[in-house]
């Protein structure tokens, strides 16, 4: 079914779009960040919060990305560009369109010379990945169908986007949460910063994907060797791969994956000389 996109006209000279159903949300632009409910990133302005939003007589707590305008080469490519917000927004919902579990779109909000929102659905009780491998979460740890069953998904996230034409520049494990629907854990992707276009269905970008995801979960104890090897063969069968496919692909990743983490621990340890 069709999303329906109203546009909006807001004070201060912000505009937007929303979707059809979360039309009668209050939404004021400058108000959206101000005393957040909790706050998951803050980096030179930009801020990624719960708040929650007037919806008719209740509040609604919702995911709000504020990206502040950028300066410099970054500001003159965005002349030429759609808001950060926008893109995101209208990404989701061709994402969606696509089979490929993303967090609900809400609206994108821009104004010129404040920059951007998204706004999002929230989940309660999800955790994101990066959570689940620190050991939030004992029951996927512990328990083997949970664990195949998160696996699965992010295996299958990935491969959807692959066979879309997207890959992922920055695939951590923090881009992906997870929560329980019926009793059955689901998954979905929530950061789209990284997602790129890939018309000429590059390999090398395929493997930039994996390797980056594979890197940053090797880095905890919870997370073992057979839990990637699944998930890669369930990336493989998922994309079509043959089995001699399948194993020089493992091979390349593995490479990827080992040098991606040496220059995380040289970053890491790295302390310039003193003056």
């Amino acid at each position: 079914m069709p999303q329906i996109i109203v546009e909006l006209k807001l004070p201060g000279g912000w505009k937007g779009a929303i979707l059809e159903k979360w039309s009668v949300l209050l939404l004021e632009p400058e108000k959206l960040t101000e005393k957040p409910e909790l706050i998951f990133k803050l980096e030179k302005g930009n801020i990624t919060a719960l708040k929650k939003i007037d919806y008719d007589d209740k509040k609604i707590t919702f995911v709000v990305k504020k990206t502040v305008k950028p300066r410099g080469l970054k500001a003159l490519a965005d002349i030429l560009r759609a808001p950060k917000s926008l893109r995101n927004f209208y990404l989701a919902i061709l994402l969606k369109q696509k089979g490929i579990e993303v967090a609900e779109p809400v609206a994108a909000l821009w104004n010129k010379k404040e920059g951007s929102i998204y706004i999002t659905e929230y989940i309660q009780n999800s955790l994101s990945l990066y959570e689940v491998v620190s050991g939030k979460d004992k029951e996927i740890i512990t328990n083997f169908s949970a664990r195949k069953t998160v696996i699965r998904q992010v295996a299958e996230i990935i491969a959807k986007l692959h066979k879309s034409n997207f890959w992922h520049r920055d695939p951590k494990a923090g881009n992906f949460i997870i929560y329980k629907d019926g009793g059955i854990y689901r998954v979905k992707l929530i950061d789209l910063d990284g997602i790129k276009q890939d018309s000429a269905n590059k390999p090398e970008n395929h493997i930039r994907t994996l390797a980056k995801l594979a890197e940053t979960l090797t880095r905890y104890k919870a997370v073992n060797f057979t839990d990637l090897y699944r998930g890669f063969l369930i990336y493989c069968n998922a994309m079509g791969k043959s089995r001699d496919e399948a194993k020089e692909l493992f091979r390349r990743v593995e490479r990827a994956t080992v040098a991606a983490r040496l220059l995380t621990t040289a970053s890491d340890s790295y302390s310039p000389p003193h003056q």
